[in-house]
């Protein structure tokens, strides 16, 4: 979709005219639309021209006021339908390099089309993925961080929670794993009075309650099927944003760092182990981590947005 379309689709859901849209931009971000009249507003809806990505989150922000969601006018999508929108292109500059959890498995003969997503409780392959996840999470994670096999073997199989795998023609090709907590939990994780080994199921979110997405593990044999994986992430938190309260993680990697900071998640905790380990927390609510200018990008695309070769 480009901005465009949301533009004139969200004004015409909440029964606004063009002018009615001007004065109330105004009123709600005077610095970034003091200039607007009906004339540029009209020129933005039919494509002649476009507002940089600043001002395309703040009209979001506006919409989000009208309506109480966090991603307006795109609040009643499934996450296939969602995953259909999001700019596989506009997804890279989020991603970002990793020597840790991106790997550079050759990529040059694999088409976005031929790889799949789905939950790892569906696939064959639990067992290997949840050994190769094992792997990763040593490596990555300290003491205070990590949690045990049969843990994550429990928590893949819950319904609430969102364990996706990536793979192309049968062959794993990466995992996205994420857990939705119960708030008072998802909160104690971040202020480090509770270790993530210490989660039961009882710690669980439904999604007919208010809960907050913990990310968990990451690991992507190359850019395009991290892509994949991030769309499925990013689907997900739109499908489900009515109750979503927050995003948040834990982690020791710069490199993961930077990823959390693209994502728009803010660094709220930080501690240091007795061995000397600096562990940082991060966390962001669902508005702002959907209205941001990452995301923006992947889902109001600048020009059409094709997939990668």
């Amino acid at each position: 979709m480009q901005f465009n379309e949301y533009l004139r689709g969200c004004r015409d859901k909440y029964g606004l005219t063009q002018e009615d849209l001007v004065n109330d931009l105004y009123i709600h971000d005077i610095e970034s639309f003091s200039a607007l009249d009906g004339t540029t507003l009209s020129k933005w809806e039919r494509n002649l021209i476009k507002p940089r990505t600043s001002k395309q989150v703040s009209i979001i922000k506006y919409f989000q006021k009208q309506s109480d969601v966090a991603l307006p006018c795109w609040d009643g999508y499934s996450v296939e339908e969602a995953e259909k929108r999001i700019c596989q292109v506009g997804m890279n500059n989020l991603i970002g390099k990793s020597k840790h959890y991106l790997y550079d498995f050759p990529s040059g003969f694999i088409k976005m089309d031929d790889l799949t997503i789905q939950s790892v409780r569906n696939s064959e392959q639990i067992d290997i993925i949840l050994e190769i996840n094992m792997d990763v999470h040593k490596n990555l994670n300290h003491e205070f961080t990590r949690v045990t096999m049969e843990q994550f073997k429990e928590w893949s199989l819950h319904p609430y929670n969102a364990f996706y795998t990536c793979d192309y023609k049968g062959t794993y090709m990466g995992h996205f794993f994420f857990i939705r907590l119960k708030s008072h939990v998802f909160e104690k994780i971040l202020n480090f009075e509770m270790r993530k080994d210490q989660i039961t199921v009882e710690d669980f979110a439904s999604f007919e309650e208010s809960g907050s997405e913990l990310l968990l593990s990451f690991f992507a044999a190359n850019n395009k099927s991290a892509t994949a994986l991030f769309i499925r992430f990013y689907a997900h938190l739109i499908a489900h944003q009515r109750n979503i309260k927050e995003v948040g993680g834990l982690t020791k990697i710069d490199e993961a760092k930077k990823a959390v900071k693209r994502m728009n998640l803010l660094e709220y905790k930080n501690m240091t182990t007795e061995d000397d380990v600096a562990i940082e927390s991060y966390r962001q609510d669902i508005n702002n981590t959907l209205a941001s200018e990452h995301v923006v990008k992947m889902i109001l695309s600048k020009q059409d947005c094709p997939d990668e070769e």
